[in-house]
């Protein structure tokens, strides 16, 4: 009795092709809200950097000047960059009714805009109310990532960013590192700052009033005619 072998095959098994990664950066609303608020908006940086290294590897040669995309500075000067992104994600998930509806140009022109804003009016206020104003521009700069977002994640076909939700190790450290900054922030609210007192006051008439002090200080000589009394036991007089 002879035993039956299988025949031999014709070439050798074909081995499962990897899955591409996605087109752009996939992530949750949640997990890019908490990593947002936590880091400062510094999470930003992070976000765009994904988004155009993603879109480089599916498309090394994508620029329309036929050279190598590089995401870096696409991430450190993303104001130059919002309107091409917004539009590359719109092309890529335009069999969808939601994204083909988007209004992804307007979208890019208000993110822009809120860029420079948040930007322009934290140097233009300085010091407390600085710090104010650029906590206050998050939450506006918040909400249209995640309308963004919304739409990467469509385009994408994991609306819901599932795949992306948990937050690792290293979203964990940033959190710590962000609890720092949002301290430090938060800091400058409450700890008085030396010069308060002075700040805000017109110069003459602080001047005119640290005159009348030294003038009828007790102790003190009577006015000269044009001269400032020299001798004084009020400290303000003698700095």
């Amino acid at each position: 009795m002879t035993s039956s072998s299988p025949p031999p095959a014709d070439g050798p098994a074909a081995i499962p092709e990897a899955p591409l990664p996605p087109m752009f950066y996939v992530v949750s609303k949640r997990k890019l809200a908490i990593l947002f608020l936590a880091t400062f908006t510094l999470y930003t940086l992070y976000w765009f950097y994904k988004h155009w290294d993603l879109y480089k590897g599916r498309h090394p040669e994508a620029s329309r000047f036929g050279t190598t995309i590089w995401p870096v500075p696409r991430a450190a000067f993303p104001m130059f960059f919002t309107h091409s992104l917004f539009a590359k994600v719109q092309a890529y998930g335009r069999q969808l009714p939601q994204v083909a509806h988007w209004h992804s140009g307007w979208h890019a022109s208000v993110t822009v805009a809120w860029m420079l804003l948040s930007e322009v009016a934290d140097r233009l206020v300085g010091g407390a109310g600085g710090d104010l104003v650029s906590i206050a521009c998050i939450f506006p700069m918040l909400f249209l990532l995640l309308k963004a977002q919304d739409m990467v994640n469509l385009a994408c076909g994991d609306a819901r960013g599932a795949g992306n939700d948990v937050l690792t190790r290293a979203n964990k450290a940033w959190l710590v590192i962000g609890a720092v900054f949002w301290l430090v922030a938060l800091a400058g609210f409450f700890v008085p700052d030396e010069d308060d007192d002075d700040e805000g006051k017109d110069p003459q008439a602080t001047a005119a009033v640290l005159m009348l002090e030294c003038a009828f200080a007790p102790g003190t000589p009577s006015w000269q005619a044009g001269q400032l009394p020299i001798h004084t036991i009020n400290p303000r007089c003698t700095s």
